[in-house]
């Protein structure tokens, strides 16, 4: 009787809140097991804030190295194969009874039932890149298979494994730690920054029209601003805080999930990023201070719903997060931002309002060419460039601005100054642009091109269409013309021709191009296609070599070929 005693109130112990995700209740406990079989450290948490989106997952260390063993979570099968030079790599989806499916990603390589199913696709289709789903029950797993091994595959920016639960029916994406994975986290979220914005004409910030940027001091769970005295604000105002969450062993810096302001103790904005769809992940470019982000690499987030930011995180928000001062009180200001397992900071400062200053609005100058409305279709205009704007692109009403300049060097349009990089898009635009001096036989070897600071070209596409270039493009900046006539590089790593390989695993090539990039490739042993894996990010393509290359003299050669139709071609009589 004791014993059971004992073992009742251990088991409450476990599952008092301070020991549960906050919300946990929502979704099964320990159902699934650790995708690894080491302690999870965090290299990147669900949630967290990235430019164009919100991250899908957990990132899981794995120590700096690649081939640890990759397992599968609980019973499924596999649903969909990813593998792709960019984005996850090689990456395995598993769907489970319970209505859930795990996401596996930058995998280094699959285990050998799962590898050779995959492999026969890719030789049937002749193509590495696949994005297939596989037939219910074909490739079924148990919990607790070694399922393949951790990488570096893809986009990723070291070795880890990326790991994401989702919704079976929405494949909406949930913060796997949602689902009692032991991460042990009793660290409050760490609070870096405010930022008080004015919001329009009237608005003041200590008697400026300019945002203010504040400091903050303190540590564990209070903190305050680094200033003797009171903000003075008037008109229409919304702030902004930059915050970091830490988990016990990992010191990486995670996203923060909650964020509540209360003026006077009133909640006047609120979000929580429990889960979301693929559909509303670029809305993070409005929830944070963009100019601030793509100059700066600091992540304030806005207290602040933009007109077109449909996102549903937000909740308790009064007058989209903007707030009128406009007596002669002071008023207590305080966030609180809040990690997964309930660990609580809080930033708490004070601001003096006043009537406005004097100030009046004048009758406002356009700075810009034309007002577009972000709920509303956009079209502008001028004789050698076009750009078509969705009314969903733009997450409030914008003074666009437009001038163009002479032809750059290496050039042959106008250079189109579309607006400037400050402001955010969120769908494809359409932009066509009129050349000035384009030799008729260059026409199909003609890209538009995005201009970076040093003039770096950025190859955008194009297709023709009544004397126009037309691309799709998601990012504001400067525009012109460039061609590509240079065939992309092949540079051999570990062959030459004549080499007896019998003794390497592998064959490595180096491939790369100057502007457009690189549109396909195709390797071939005596006639016939070889997979080649494509590690875009280092230029490699790999081709470890099997039963497809044989005994004694064999025929290799590649052909690759970019964008706009140029090709290159490496060829090598090698010896196994």
């Amino acid at each position: 009787m004791t014993r059971f005693l004992i073992s009742a109130i251990f088991s409450c112990i476990l599952l008092l809140p301070g020991n549960m995700p906050v919300g946990a209740e929502k979704y099964p406990q320990h159902y699934f097991r650790s995708p690894v079989d080491f302690p999870i450290s965090l290299a990147g948490s669900f949630g967290e804030l990235r430019k164009n989106h919100f991250h899908s997952g957990i990132d899981i260390r794995t120590g700096g190295a690649t081939g640890k063993p990759v397992y599968a979570v609980a019973d499924g099968y596999v649903s969909r194969v990813f593998v792709n030079p960019a984005g996850f790599g090689k990456a395995l989806y598993i769907a489970h009874p319970n209505g859930y499916t795990t996401v596996y990603g930058h995998l280094l390589r699959f285990n050998t039932a799962i590898g050779n199913w995959i492999s026969r696709q890719q030789y049937q289709q002749e193509t590495f890149a696949l994005d297939i789903q596989v037939p219910q029950g074909l490739l079924k797993v148990k919990k607790g298979d070694v399922i393949a091994l951790s990488g570096n595959s893809g986009a990723s920016g070291g070795p880890h494994l990326h790991f994401e639960v989702r919704e079976s029916a929405s494949q909406e994406v949930i913060n796997p730690l949602e689902f009692g994975f032991d991460v042990p986290d009793n660290t409050p979220p760490k609070i870096t920054a405010l930022k008080i914005y004015p919001f329009d004409a009237m608005a003041m910030v200590n008697y400026t029209d300019k945002a203010l940027m504040l400091g903050v001091t303190g540590g564990g769970s209070n903190y305050s601003v680094k200033v003797p005295d009171s903000i003075h604000v008037s008109g229409n105002i919304y702030f902004g805080v930059e915050t970091t969450d830490f988990s016990d062993n990992s010191g990486m810096k995670n996203g923060v999930p909650s964020v509540s302001l209360t003026i006077d103790n009133e909640v006047v904005y609120s979000h929580h990023l429990e889960k979301f769809a693929f559909a509303n992940t670029r809305y993070v470019n409005s929830l944070l201070d963009y100019p601030l982000l793509i100059h700066s690499n600091r992540k304030i987030q806005r207290s602040y719903v933009a007109p077109n930011n449909k996102n549903d995180i937000y909740s308790k928000v009064k007058n989209r997060g903007i707030i009128n001062f406009n007596d002669n009180r002071a008023h207590k200001v305080m966030y609180t931002v809040t990690d997964l397992w309930g660990n609580e900071s809080r930033l708490v400062f004070w601001v003096k309002s006043h009537p406005p200053a004097g100030r009046r609005p004048e009758n406002k100058i356009m700075h810009g060419v034309q007002m577009m409305h972000c709920t509303e279709d956009n079209h502008f205009a001028r004789p050698d460039m076009i750009l078509d704007i969705p009314k969903e692109a733009l997450y409030e009403d914008l003074e666009f601005e437009y001038t163009s300049e002479e032809p750059l060097p290496g050039t042959y349009a106008r250079l189109h100054r579309v607006h400037n990089e400050d402001t955010p898009l969120h769908v494809n635009c359409s932009l066509a642009i009129k050349p000035t001096s384009l030799p008729k036989d260059l026409a199909d070897k003609a890209v538009i091109v995005s201009i970076e600071p040093g003039r770096k070209f950025y190859a955008k596409g194009g297709v023709w269409e009544n004397g126009f270039l037309k691309t799709q493009v998601r990012d504001f900046g400067d525009y012109s013309i460039a061609v590509d006539t240079e065939p992309p590089s092949i540079r051999p790593v570990n062959v030459k021709p004549g080499k007896n390989v019998s003794r390497q695993v592998s064959i490595m090539l180096k491939i790369s191009d100057n502007l457009s990039g690189i549109k396909s490739y195709r390797g071939m042993m005596n006639g016939r296609w070889i997979l080649m894996d494509y590690d875009a990010k280092n230029n490699l393509l790999t081709y470890l070599i099997d039963e497809h290359m044989a005994k004694g003299k064999n025929s290799f050669h590649v052909v690759v070929s970019d964008a706009v139709g140029n090709q290159a071609r490496y060829d090598a009589s090698l010896v196994r």
